[in-house]
């Protein structure tokens, strides 16, 4: 037990691998509230390391400057989301009736993005692969990283909501209730942060611009490519 102990202070992999796979002991942890600061201090580094690995494969398409920006640039827009909707949270939750804390609250939703994170990192090979033999089809590397963000961002939003359901003493009814309120804030969450993301932009393009301002937003100009892509518009 104390040789545990000791890996889960000296290894920053080890939450990861309660996610993946002793994620049982992860939703003890937040339901008991042992060490929360130190659970999310280790997952915001990780998901800062992981996002930035992916970053830098992106950054790697386009040249330049960008695998730096993009390494600072995609943990900043994660971070950034998160510190936007995790009060809002934890007050609406409060009111939906759940009694967990404001540092449950912020596990459950790192977790969420310590497993969007890890699921990209583990796909840099492959969307390294296709960027390096698509280099001159943009609107396909750009939709490729869009459905890679999205469906890692579902993942991690899924476990999500058993991390909250399984971090709460509460009878079904309630919990079935709360799962309700969690997908519908998720929803909001996964908004916020497709937006962020596109404010924080470029991140395919060689340019010396940190962040480039437009007057669309993310969803409409998704709409766009993807009728470009299919050859619709």
């Amino acid at each position: 037990m104390e040789q545990t102990t000791q890996g889960e202070h000296d290894n920053l992999w080890t939450p990861v691998r309660r996610y993946l796979v002793e994620r049982d002991r992860l939703f003890l942890r937040i339901r008991t509230g042992v060490r929360l600061h130190e659970l999310i201090g280790q997952m915001i580094v990780i998901s800062t390391l992981f996002a930035a690995a992916y970053g830098i494969t992106v950054g790697a398409y386009a040249g330049g400057w960008q695998p730096l920006y993009n390494a600072i640039k995609f943990p900043t827009t994660l971070l950034a989301t998160f510190l936007l909707c995790v009060l809002a949270l934890h007050v609406l939750g409060s009111l939906v009736g759940t009694r967990l804390s404001l540092a449950q609250i912020a596990s459950v939703v790192l977790s969420a993005i310590v497993v969007t994170t890890t699921l990209l990192a583990s796909l840099t090979p492959a969307l390294g692969f296709l960027m390096l033999t698509s280099p001159g089809d943009y609107s396909f590397v750009v939709l490729v990283n869009l459905i890679a963000i999205v469906a890692c961002g579902a993942c991690g939003a899924r476990f999500a909501l058993i991390a909250a359901s399984e971090a709460q003493w509460e009878p079904p009814k309630f919990l079935a209730r709360f799962s309700r309120f969690m997908q519908a804030w998720m929803l909001l969450y996964g908004l916020v942060g497709l937006q962020m993301l596109w404010l924080f932009r470029p991140y395919f393009r060689e340019t010396s611009v940190f962040v480039r301002p437009s007057g669309e937003s993310a969803f409409e100009h998704g709409w766009k490519l993807l009728l470009h892509v299919l050859h619709l518009g």
